[in-house]
């Protein structure tokens, strides 16, 4: 819990920092907003995947948001998701985000701090962190812009992830319309995922699940620092006035599946463990949102 707080101050201190360093190249820069503002935002996710990985059950979210955005770069957004399935229904996780976006010449970046707060019967792959410390930055060459981002999750253990890609927008209608193709990897250790295995993907608490059996499983070799999938997107953005439509069609290749040590009891008495490699297969999910500015 200390390391956690020292991280987040250190990280609101760079944020203050860069933000009175850079406020006068973002005053002249076209691309910066030219005045603060408020968003309310509706999202929906029809499959909540974490770097490749999801339930065995969907986890639709329906997110409203609303956030202040400050002309000087500065940001802070609230949200809810609610999941809509079946028999499970009910606020999934409240989220809180406060950040700092700055534009220089043709670097672009994002310094954000993340918190979550998951419903004690979520079962979505990211319900064991608890807020994330992030940093993302793009270079625009013209013709593509490369990018690279790193973040420290926070849990019962942290993790930490790299983030990098490619992509280039084309504008069209008037710049109202915007399609940006990108090409992702994301690579992470993976101690969430374990307390995830541990905690929420065989808790007899589940509807349904396990038949009757006592099951604990532990996920192998979650320190391990590696690829997690590679996803392949095409945004869609379209703004009319103060409303922004936004589709996001993905295709996730998840890599490097897990070992993953099961313990079954019955309610006999009997039990017994195997070891098994868990099937990942290839995902195709989707989003879209409806903003309005004001």
């Amino acid at each position: 819990m200390k390391i956690q707080c020292l991280s987040i101050f250190i990280l609101f201190h760079f944020l203050i920092v860069s933000g009175s360093i850079n406020a006068q190249d973002n005053s002249n820069d076209d691309s910066s907003p030219k005045r603060s503002y408020f968003k309310l935002g509706v999202n929906y996710i029809n499959d909540n995947v974490y770097l490749g990985r999801k339930d065995s059950v969907k986890v639709p979210y329906l997110t409203p948001s609303i956030g202040y955005y400050s002309k000087s770069g500065f940001y802070i957004t609230g949200s809810f998701s609610y999941l809509p399935s079946s028999g499970e229904s009910r606020i999934d996780v409240f989220n809180l985000e406060a950040g700092y976006d700055f534009t220089i010449k043709k670097l672009e970046g994002e310094i954000y701090i993340n918190k979550d707060f998951y419903n004690a019967k979520s079962f979505s792959v990211k319900s064991e962190l608890s807020a994330n410390a992030t940093a993302n930055f793009g270079y625009d060459i013209g013709f593509i812009k490369p990018s690279l981002g790193g973040s420290i999750n926070f849990g019962s253990t942290n993790d930490y992830a790299l983030t990098g890609g490619l992509n280039h927008s084309f504008s069209l209608n008037d710049d109202k319309l915007s399609i940006s193709p990108a090409i992702n990897f994301n690579a992470s250790t993976q101690n969430y995922y374990n307390s995830y295995y541990q905690k929420r993907k065989y808790a007899n608490s589940r509807k349904g699940k396990n038949g009757g059996y006592d099951i604990t499983a532990i996920a192998l070799n979650v320190n391990n620092f590696k690829i997690m999938d590679y996803e392949l997107s095409v945004p869609f953005e379209y703004t009319v006035n103060k409303i922004t439509l936004n589709f996001t069609p993905t295709y996730a290749i998840p890599t490097n599946p897990n070992q993953v040590v099961l313990d079954v009891k019955s309610s006999n008495g009997g039990s017994y463990t195997k070891t098994y490699t868990e099937k990942l297969a290839n995902t195709f999910f989707w989003s879209f949102e409806i903003s309005y500015k004001f």
